[in-house]
Order: C-alpha cells, then structure tokens, then sequence
C-alpha cells in the first residue's frame, strides 16, 4: 500500500511537470503580423490587444518565468526590439526593473473612457492593471509597460521604486508625449495576473512566491505526512495491549484516586458534622472518639 502510494505521488509530479505554458496558435501570429500591431501614436486597441489577452487569461504560475518554467523567457534586448519590433511581436520574456506606476487601465483619469473597447468578456473583464517600468533606472529611455490580463483587480500596488518581476509577451511600441513634450517610444507587453513573478513585501525586498511546483510539492508531503501519521498512531495503539489498554489504564488509576479522595473528604465531613459547638465538649468527643478507635499495629 506504501509502494502504492508512493508510486501515486511520483506519478502526480510528473503530471505537473509536463503540463505546457500555452504558445500562441498559428491564427494568432497571423492576427500579429497583420499591421494592427505596429507603431502609433495612441494605444488604440487594436485586435493584437485582444489575441495576447485571451492567450494570458490561461496561464498559470511560472508557465514562462522562473525556476520551473513550463517555457523559457529569456530579457528582452529593448535596442532590438525597437528597432526590429515586428520580428518580437508575440514572444515571451521576463521583464525585470522599478515600479514607476501602478494603474488601472482605461480609467477617466488616464484615457477618454473607463472600460475596454471589447469590455465584459469573461477572459478580461472591463480593465487592465498596468504597470510602468524602469528596466535601468539610470537610464530614463529604459521605461516600459506591462499590460496585465486582470479582470478582478488582484495584483496589489507594491509601491514607488519597487523591485518587480514579470513575464510578458511583447505587443508593441507605443510613442506619445513625455511630461516634458518630448515623444517617447514604450515597448509595451500583455502579460498575466499569474505572471507577477516577485513582489516587494513591507521592506522593499523582493518575493517571488511558490512556484506550482512547490505548491503542489508541499500539498503532497503534507498529504504524506498525515498518512504516516496515522499508520503510526495506530500502530502504538495495537501494539498497547489489544486496543487502547494504556489509555484505559490510566483513566482507571485516575478514577481510584478521585474515588479516595472523595472518602477521605466524607471522614472529615463526618467527623466535623458529630462535634458540638463548644470548644470544650467537642475536645471531649474527639478524646472519646480515639479512645474507642481500635489500636493500629506496630
């Protein structure tokens, strides 16, 4: 039975391990590649939006980050990418840097309206979580943003300057005006809620949470653990004399000098309910009590 379930636990974590992050289809790459993705001036929300939100809505944790990665997703070369943006469109990769912003996208305060162009899809709800980031904060030029497919609003604000982690297909170059007037050209990418690899905790640092793997690893042990466990304890159990005698044992033991205690408490109630109110004639009821009391062996 051991064997058993040893065999089922292996099994499982083999299962787990297998399981594929899920690639872009052929029909998405050509969604793409079909000139609704490329350089503009606004964010407008073009059909590549939608093709890499509907891929991120099925994610799961570490599928393309991480140290049990389903898929690899390597830095992105941000020189390349700006230059040769239609050959990385749709590739995963591993964003790293501070957190300049943490929003909620489209709002009234950041764009003309409060909700998605395709709005109420199940896959992406109403809005997006967006992030800005400075992937070298000694380089201002180094600034991108990650699009998250979070529908409930579940990625929490780690705050200013915050070390974070996340991985992120790549959608496109957006460029607009800076807070100085100046055009500014944004790798922006689309990732997952699930994707939001490491996040600062109270000091700054950053975490980066449990992996599937470990999750499911440590469900399992625990699993484990309880079993063992109980196998042990019913072991001693048998092996205490038949089911339980030790236990039964000692609850007799204790019922016996419960039992004494209560006779010797009934004595001295006895004896303190035959002496007399005056000092005198009690002194003489308890002298007249040992006298009669039979003598006790040497």
């Amino acid at each position: 039975m051991v064997k058993r379930f040893l065999a089922t636990i292996c099994l499982l974590l083999m299962v787990f391990s297998a399981v594929a992050a899920p690639e872009l289809s052929e029909a998405d790459r050509l969604r793409l590649a079909d000139g609704t993705t490329d350089n503009d001036g606004i964010l407008d929300e073009q059909d590549g939006l939608y093709v890499l939100l509907r891929n991120a809505s099925k994610w799961m944790a570490d599928d393309f980050a991480g140290e049990t990665a389903a898929s690899d997703a390597p830095a992105p070369k941000y020189d390349v990418l700006k230059a040769k943006p239609a050959e990385a469109r749709g590739n995963a990769y591993t964003i790293t840097g501070y957190l300049v912003q943490h929003d909620r996208y489209p709002t009234t305060d950041n764009h003309d309206r409060d909700a998605l162009i395709r709005a109420g899809d199940p896959a992406w709800g109403d809005q997006l979580t967006r992030w800005t980031i400075a992937t070298d904060p000694k380089d201002e030029t180094s600034t991108v943003i990650v699009l998250f497919n979070d529908p409930r609003g579940q990625i929490k604000d780690p705050g200013v300057n915050a070390k974070v982690k996340a991985a992120a297909r790549f959608y496109k170059l957006w460029t607009i005006k800076d807070v100085n007037g100046n055009l500014f050209t944004y790798p922006v990418f689309v990732g997952g809620a699930n994707e939001v690899l490491a996040a600062p905790s109270s000091a700054g640092t950053p975490d980066s949470g449990m992996s599937r793997l470990e999750s499911v690893g440590l469900a399992l042990f625990a699993i484990a653990a309880v079993f063992f466990g109980f196998r042990f304890l019913m072991k001693r159990v048998s092996n205490s004399g038949g089911g339980g005698t030790m236990l039964q044992d000692r609850l007799n033991a204790m019922r016996i000098e419960r039992q004494r205690y209560e006779d010797s408490a009934d004595d001295e109630d006895g004896i303190d309910e035959d002496l007399p109110e005056d000092p005198v004639q009690a002194l003489e009821v308890l002298r007249q009590k040992h006298e009669q009391a039979p003598p006790t062996p040497d």
